[in-house]
């Protein structure tokens, strides 16, 4: 829990101060620690349809769809909270019907090919999609990582997110590299 701590406090102070995150290439597992940490800012800073949060909905879905790319740098994460919700983590080899009930889908480099699909899975949904597939915000995901000269951003699909329902706070939108 502390390490997790450091990690959102730093992404907080690095936020204030800039636009990106540097990230040694060598370091592969901080950089997925800082993409979890983004996953569940943005998730704080994103608002769903009533009609999809109940209050009587306990749980905050994450769904993983293909490979894992974060190993270890989920631990701790299922005793986090969104909006009063406990996050719920599920892992998914491929998209299933099942997702219907999740809030945020990371789609892994591992579905590329099948990138179409599952954007049209969600197509008109409030799920917010996430994705480190390069052009993934441009074909309709919500939020891409974005990676150059070993500095982490992101790109938000705001149209996207508006036509699904789903309204990003100001602050986090400001802190995008670039918004569609």
């Amino acid at each position: 829990m502390p390490t997790f701590f450091c990690i959102v406090l730093s992404l907080l102070i690095i936020c204030l101060s800039g636009r990106t995150v540097v990230v040694r290439a060598a370091d592969e597992d901080l950089e997925q620690k800082v993409k979890v940490a983004f996953l569940l800012n943005f998730a704080k800073f994103t608002t769903w349809p009533e009609v999809f949060w109940p209050a009587d909905k306990r749980d905050f879905l994450l769904v993983i769809v293909g490979d894992d790319p974060f190993g270890l740098a989920l631990n701790g994460v299922e005793q986090k909270q969104i909006g009063g919700k406990t996050i719920r983590l599920q892992f998914a080899g491929t998209l299933a019907a099942d997702l219907e009930n999740c809030q945020l889908l990371f789609v892994s480099k591992s579905e590329a090919e099948n990138l179409r699909g599952i954007l049209s899975f969600t197509e008109s949904k409030p799920i917010v999609t996430a994705s480190d597939i390069e052009g993934f915000a441009a074909a309709g995901g919500i939020f891409e990582f974005k990676r150059k000269d070993d500095r982490l951003s992101f790109i938000i699909n705001n149209s996207k997110a508006r036509q699904n329902g789903i309204h990003i706070n100001s602050s986090l939108l400001n802190l995008a590299v670039e918004v569609l």
